[in-house]
This record gives C-alpha cells, structure tokens and sequence, in this order.
C-alpha cells in the first residue's frame, strides 16, 4: 500500500486514531456538495495539493533568490570597482596637490630661509653697531663725568680760591690799616 497524504496526516497517532481519522474522513466525503464535510474535504484536498506543490515552489524561490543575490553580488562587485576606479582617481589628484602644495611649501622655506639669512645679517649689523655705539656711550659718558667731576674740582677750587683771596684782601687790608695806625701814631708821638 502506497503512503498517501492521509498517512502523513496521521504521522505520530496512536492505530486507534487513526482509524477514528479514516472514519471521519470517509463520512465527510460522502453526503451534498453544498455540505461541510465535503466543503472540506474539498478544502482539505487543495490544502494538500498545495503542499504537495510546496517544495517545487520552495525550490523555485531558492532558485530566484539565488539569481537575486548572484545579481546584488555582481552589482555589489561593480559598484566597488567603480568606487576604487573613482577613489585612484581622487587619490591620484590629491596626491598631485600634496606634491604641489609641497613643492610650493620648499620654494616658500628656502625663499624664507634666504630672507632669515638676510635679516640675520643685518640683525648682526645693527648688534654690531649697537654694541660699537654703547661702547662710544660708555665711554663718552665717563669722558662726560670725568670732566664733570673735573669742573666741580675746578669750580670748588675757584670758590675757595676766591674765598682765600677774600681772605688774603681782607688780612692785607688790615695789615694796611695796622701798619698805618703805628705809622700815624709814631708820627704823633713824636
């Protein structure tokens, strides 16, 4: 005897419901049309063609989404080569604007470098005479007091000398006038 779908139904059931099954569905497939049980025997029967169609239409959808993957994995593919095309030409011209920018960077440092050469020298210049002028200073400053504190010697000097002089005058002037007293008054006394 030949499994039907009936058997696979009634996998895993004990003989006994098995046989209550059989009944059942022996006594739906008899009677009216227009009846219940034969309205689903009748469903029943679809319900299992349609299952038995099942794996075919399983394998059908396996098939198409195969082809539907096989398909995303080739776009997939394409789309990466086109970006890795577009992203070697991108980084072929930033690595162009890095050589130039660098290029440009060289000139740029070497001109600054010759200008810093310059501006060192005549930094070195100016410090030079800087230092040659404070050298002058200084010593045209001591020059300056040396001959200052040669003036106030001077100036003191005079001060005193004109105070010694007074001095001298005054002690003259009296000498004058004493040695005139004892003239006179040896003239009058006698």
């Amino acid at each position: 005897m030949d499994e039907t779908n009936f058997d696979a139904l009634c996998e895993g059931a004990s003989p006994q419901e098995a046989k209550q099954l059989r009944k059942i569905l022996s006594e739906w497939c008899q009677g009216d049309e227009d009846s219940f049980p034969v309205q689903l025997t009748l469903l029943t029967r679809a319900q299992w063609r349609v299952a038995a169609r099942m794996p075919q239409q399983l394998a059908a959808a396996r098939q198409q989404l195969d082809q539907a993957f096989a398909e995303h994995q080739r776009q997939t593919a394409t789309a990466f080569h086109n970006f890795t095309d577009g992203m070697a030409v991108r980084t072929g011209t930033l690595e162009q604007i890095v050589v130039r920018h660098t290029e440009t960077a060289r000139k740029i440092v070497a001109d600054m470098r010759v200008e810093l050469t310059h501006t060192e020298a005549t930094a070195k210049r100016i410090q030079n005479q800087l230092e040659a002028g404070v050298a002058v200073w200084q010593n045209a400053r001591t020059d300056f007091m040396t001959e200052r504190d040669r003036l106030m010697e001077r100036v003191i000097e005079i001060r005193n000398g004109y105070t010694q002089q007074e001095w001298f005058c005054v002690i003259l002037i009296l000498a004058a006038v004493f040695t005139f007293g004892i003239v006179l008054g040896m003239r009058i006394a006698r």
